[in-house]
C-alpha cells in the first residue's frame, strides 16, 4: 500500500503555460497506485425491509419497499457520516443481473479499478491526516480517539457498497444511478452479523418516467458508458467520505435542475463539477463515444455531450451549442454552471505540472473544507502554494480571465470578432493581430498582478437570491399517489417553487416567471454592463421592472427573498437522496 503523503511534500514541476496546454494524447487514469484491488472491492448489496415485528409489518415493510435502518451510536461512525442512520442490507442474490453480469463488467473496468484506487488513496490520507491531529487534540478522550482510528482503518479497506434494489419506498421511482450519503450496515444473511459498515452507498438503476426507460443499466453495460456512470457516483462518493459532516453544509440553492450546461449555485455547480470531471478523464477510453456512434449504440445524451465540452471548457459560453459567438459567461455564472467547474477539475486532474493532484485536491477537502470551487482554490493555494503559477493559469486560461476582470470578456470577443472576419475575408489580417494582441497583453498583465497577489475572483458577484412560486396549468390526478401523499406534508402541489439568482439569471428564466422579455433583456444588459448586482435582490428587480410590474410580478409569483436553510440536523439527514434523485422543478434547461 502507498504512502501517498510523501507525495505531497515534493515541488510542483513548474513547467508554465506550455505544459498545461501543449497537445498530448488524452490521460485515462489518475491514480499512481500500482497495487492490485481486492477481489471484493465491490460488493452487491440488497436493502433489508421492514419486517420481523408482526405479520402485519412484515407484509407491508416487503409490498412497499421500506428499508430497515438502525441508529448507530459507535463513536467512529459519528466521526465522519452525516447521519446517525443506517440503512441494513444483505448481499445480493448471486443469481441477479446485477450480481451475474454488471459485478464482473465492473471489476473488469481499467476505469473503475482506477477509480477505486483513488478512493483508496483518499481514504489513507484522511486516515494518516486525522491521525496527526488526534495526537494534537485534547478534545477527544482516548477511548474515543482509539474508536474513530479503528472505523477510519476499516474504511480504508471496505469495499464499494452497490445497491441493486432501490431503497425508496415502492412508491416513489427509482432514484437511477446515485451516490446516498447515508451509513449502510452489511449484514451475514444467515447470522445477522455485521459484515461491513459504510457512510454512503451508490444505486445503480434504470431511471424512467412516464413509463419511458431514461436511462437502462443494461444498455450502459452493453456500450460500456456503465463504468463512466459508477466513477461519477464514485466521485460524489470520495468527496463525502472527505467532507463527512460537513457535506451537509454545503449549501444548493438553485431549482434550475442539474446538468453540465445548466446555470445553478455555487455548491451544487462544484459538487457536480467535481464527479463529472471523471467522466471526461476515463471517457476517452471508450471508443464508442463519437458523435457517429452515439444512436448506434443508445448512449445516453447526458452521457456523451459531458465529454468534449468539459475537456475543452466549452461551458464557458453563454451559448455552448450552435453558432459560435465568443460572448462567455459573467463571472458568477461561471462559478454557478457545473461544466465549467468539472473543465477545471479536468484540468487540475490531468496536468503534467502539478504533482500528485488528485492527493492534493482531496487533502484540500479535508482539511479546508471548501464550500465552493473559489474557495476549493483559495484554501489549495494556502496549503501548497509551491503550485501557485500552474493553478492559477489553469483558473484563469480556462475562463478566459473573466473570473478576475470585468474587461476581460468584451476584449475576448473583440478579438474574437475580429479573427472571424478576418478568416471570412471581411477584415484585415491587421486588425485581427491588433485585436488579438490587445487582449494577449491584457490577461499577460492580469496574470502577473495574479503572481503578486491581486484575487483571482474579483469580477464574480454576490449571490442575490430569491424566491417565489408558479401555478401550474396541468392539475394532478386524484389517483396521483405521490402528489396526495405531497398534500399530506402540507405541501401545494398546484404550485411549483423556485429559487433564482439575479446575478446569474438568464432572460429566459426571467421570462419563464412571468417578466416581460423586453424588461428581462433590459435587466440582464444593465448587468451586463455593471458586471454584477449588489444589494437587495427586490430592490434591484423592482428598480429595473418600474413600481407597476413588479407589483403585478409580485403578487402573481409571491416573491421574498430567500432564506438560506440550515443543515439537516443528523437524525433527519439520512432521508435526502443525494442529488439525482431529486426531482427540481426546471425553470429553463440554460
Amino acid at each position: 500500500m502507498k504512502k501517498v503523503l510523501a507525495t505531497l511534500g515534493m515541488a510542483a514541476l513548474t513547467l508554465g503555460l506550455c505544459g498545461i496546454l501543449d497537445a498530448r494524447q488524452l490521460p485515462t487514469t489518475i491514480s499512481t497506485d500500482s497495487d492490485p484491488l481486492k477481489d471484493d472491492a465491490i460488493v452487491m448489496v440488497s436493502p433489508i425491509t421492514k419486517g420481523k415485528g408482526n405479520f402485519l409489518t412484515n407484509v407491508l415493510g416487503k409490498a412497499l419497499n421500506l428499508a430497515k435502518t438502525v441508529k448507530i451510536d459507535e463513536v467512529g461512525f459519528l466521526f465522519n457520516a452525516l447521519s446517525m442512520e443506517a440503512m441494513q442490507g444483505v448481499q445480493g442474490d448471486p443469481k441477479s443481473y446485477h450480481t451475474k453480469e454488471v459485478l464482473p463488467y465492473l471489476l473488469k473496468s481499467k476505469e473503475v479499478q482506477d477509480s477505486l484506487k483513488l478512493r483508496l488513496t483518499a481514504r489513507q490520507i484522511k486516515y494518516q491526516t486525522i491521525s496527526e491531529y488526534l495526537k494534537k487534540t485534547d478534545k477527544l478522550t482516548d477511548e474515543q480517539k482509539k474508536n474513530i482510528l479503528s472505523f477510519l482503518s476499516q474504511m480504508v479497506g471496505s469495499p464499494l457498497i452497490i445497491l441493486d434494489k432501490s431503497p425508496l419506498p415502492s412508491f416513489m421511482p427509482q432514484p437511477g444511478p446515485c451516490m446516498i450519503p447515508i451509513g449502510v450496515e452489511l449484514l451475514d444473511a444467515k447470522t445477522s452479523a455485521r459484515k461491513a459498515l459504510e457512510i454512503s452507498a451508490i444505486c445503480l438503476l434504470n431511471i424512467e418516467a412516464d413509463g419511458e426507460k431514461i436511462f437502462s443499466i443494461k444498455e450502459a453495460l452493453d456500450n460500456d458508458t456503465l463504468d463512466l456512470v459508477l466513477c461519477h457516483e464514485n466521485g460524489h462518493g470520495i468527496m463525502v467520505d472527505m467532507y463527512g459532516k460537513g457535506f451537509a453544509e454545503i449549501q444548493r440553492v438553485s431549482t434550475n435542475g442539474h446538468d453540465a450546461p445548466y446555470i445553478t449555485d455555487l455548491g451544487l455547480a462544484y459538487i457536480e463539477g467535481w464527479a463529472e470531471a471523471f467522466e471526461a478523464v476515463y471517457g476517452p477510453a471508450n471508443l464508442k463515444l463519437k458523435e457517429k456512434d452515439r444512436k448506434k449504440y443508445n448512449i445516453s445524451e447526458f452521457l456523451f455531450g459531458r465529454q468534449d465540452p468539459i475537456r475543452r471548457d466549452r461551458y464557458i459560453w453563454a451559448k455552448y451549442f450552435g453558432k459560435k459567438t465568443g460572448i462567455a459567461k459573467n463571472g458568477l455564472q461561471l462559478m454557478s454552471t457545473e461544466g465549467v467547474i468539472a473543465g477545471q477539475f479536468y484540468d487540475i486532474l490531468t496536468s503534467r505540472a502539478i504533482n500528485a493532484p488528485f492527493e492534493k485536491c482531496v487533502t484540500v477537502m479535508l482539511v479546508a473544507q471548501p464550500q465552493d470551487y473559489m474557495q476549493f482554490i483559495k484554501n489549495y493555494l494556502q496549503i501548497f502554494p509551491d503550485d501557485k503559477k500552474v493553478l492559477s493559469r489553469i483558473v484563469l486560461e480556462g475562463m478566459n480571465y473573466i473570473t478576475m476582470n470585468h474587461d476581460a470578456a468584451a476584449l475576448y470577443h473583440a478579438q474574437y470578432q475580429a479573427r472571424v472576419s478576418y478568416f471570412q475575408k471581411k477584415g484585415s489580417k491587421e486588425a485581427f493581430l491588433k485585436a488579438r494582441n490587445a487582449f494577449n497583453a491584457f490577461k499577460e498583465d492580469l496574470f502577473n498582478k495574479a503572481m503578486d497577489g491581486a484575487e483571482l475572483f474579483a469580477n464574480v458577484g454576490p449571490q442575490m437570491w430569491f424566491s417565489g412560486v408558479l401555478k401550474l396549468d396541468k392539475k394532478h390526478s386524484a389517483l396521483n399517489i405521490k402528489a396526495r401523499i405531497a398534500k399530506k406534508l402540507g405541501q401545494d402541489t398546484d404550485v411549483m417553487p423556485f429559487n433564482l439568482d439575479l446575478n446569474t439569471v438568464t432572460t429566459k428564466m426571467l421570462v419563464a416567471i412571468g417578466v416581460p422579455l423586453e424588461d428581462a433583456e433590459k435587466l440582464v444588459a444593465a448587468r451586463a454592463t455593471k458586471g454584477f448586482f449588489t444589494g437587495d435582490p427586490l430592490t434591484v428587480l423592482a428598480t429595473s421592472l418600474g413600481s407597476e410590474k413588479y407589483k403585478t410580478l409580485q403578487a402573481a409569483c409571491q416573491l421574498k427573498n430567500y432564506s438560506p436553510q440550515q443543515a439537516a440536523v443528523p437524525d433527519n439527514q439520512a432521508k435526502a437522496l443525494w442529488p439525482e434523485d431529486v426531482e427540481k422543478f426546471n425553470v429553463v434547461a440554460e
